[in-house]
């Protein structure tokens, strides 16, 4: 059977190795199961420890993704077939993964071509350097399978300008390579052309000083010698108008201003019908997720995000959109609540309480770890 994640060493001229990692599960877009995530956190700490290792490249197999999220598909099997301990499983070695990635001690480059999502935006954010190319499409669409933006979204969201993060939340709406670049989720645009030349160059390069230094040579090299291709951004076109709509006071104001929107561009069009046709009691949590975590640390993050995961595929809509979207493909999800309003503020706080029998999920989810 072919390994779904590949780890190649690759030697520099000055004695060093670069850590390649490639996921290779093309067929499903690069979705993310437990023995991926128990994998790349295995050697990506090995590697951690390791001297020889400078720096770590982590890239996917196929044009078309470089990972479309987490498996929820199995996740949400798993959970039908009375296995109610698989979400904390999941989720918990999901978010220690991404954690690591953020406090890594070498510098990170991820590659991220093609589409970016759920999870693979997980891995990509905590990466030193966040590289999008020409066919990069960015998202978190969780709102469509009865999720919310997690892996670390409630920290990253929260940081974004004009309250698009919440708009991200709420819309699901794709972003461009521009849009990326324009918001900080990534920080290089490079076209896709350029990997084996960016690899051969990282190879090439004398690692005896700065690592991060090194990185960032190579990598800027590359990116100014695509500086001319990048395309435009649709979050900067309608920036303002974001804000006037994600700056009203409450959730209903907000979801009222986008069902009133008036609009020829597809972009917005789009973005407003996943917000009108996706789980109200996504909507909810989202919205609410994003103002108690407002001032967390990332560590705090990721803890209250494993809460709320475990909770939406046990008592939430996760196992209904799956079952929309991905197993029957209907497209035609049967949410616990057909409007926002319908959502009791009982239900929100069930959502937020720890699950029984685990007052203290998060106990052992995330080690203290900086750089």
């Amino acid at each position: 059977m072919t390994e779904k994640v590949l780890f190649d060493r690759l030697d520099t001229a000055s004695g060093h190795q670069v850590g390649v990692i490639t996921l290779n599960a093309e067929r499903s877009l690069n979705a993310l199961d437990k023995g991926m995530l128990d994998s790349l956190y295995e050697r990506l700490n090995e590697w951690q420890e390791d001297s020889k290792i400078v720096c770590i490249f982590l890239q996917a197999a196929g044009e078309k993704a470089f990972c479309a999220g987490g498996d929820v598909r199995s996740l949400s099997q798993s959970v039908i077939d009375g296995d109610t301990s698989a979400p904390a499983q999941f989720f918990e070695k999901e978010y220690r993964l991404d954690y690591l990635i953020h406090t890594y001690r070498k510098p990170v480059i991820c590659w991220g071509n093609g589409v970016i999502m759920g999870g693979g935006f997980g891995l990509m954010a905590g990466a030193d350097f966040r590289v999008v190319t020409d066919t990069s499409v960015m998202a978190m669409p969780e709102i469509t399978i009865g999720l919310y933006p997690d892996v670390g979204g409630s920290w990253i969201l929260n940081r974004l300008p004009a309250k698009i993060g919440l708009f991200m939340a709420l819309t699901g709406c794709r972003l461009n390579p521009a849009d990326a670049m324009y918001l900080g989720l990534a920080n290089r645009f490079i076209d896709h052309a350029f990997r084996k030349k960016v690899l051969e160059s990282l190879q090439a390069a004398d690692w005896s000083e700065d690592h991060y230094q090194v990185a960032s040579d190579v990598v800027q090299y590359y990116a100014d010698n695509s500086a001319g291709w990048l395309p435009y951004s649709k979050i900067r076109e309608h920036r303002d108008l974001i804000a006037r709509m994600m700056g009203k006071s409450n959730l209903s104001a907000i979801i009222a201003d986008l069902k009133a929107l008036e609009t020829e561009d597809s972009w917005l069009e789009q973005a407003r019908n996943i917000a009108l046709t996706g789980s109200a009691l996504s909507a909810v949590i989202a919205y609410e997720q994003l103002k108690r975590s407002r001032y967390d640390s990332l560590k705090e993050v990721f803890q209250s995000e494993l809460v709320l995961s475990i909770n939406c595929v046990l008592k939430g809509d996760l196992q209904e959109g799956v079952r929309a979207l991905l197993v029957d493909k209907d497209n035609q999800p049967q949410w616990t609540y057909s409007v926002i309003e319908e959502v009791t503020q009982e239900k929100v706080a069930d959502m937020f309480a720890p699950p029984p029998g685990e007052s203290q999920p998060t106990h052992c989810l995330i080690s203290d770890v900086s750089r």
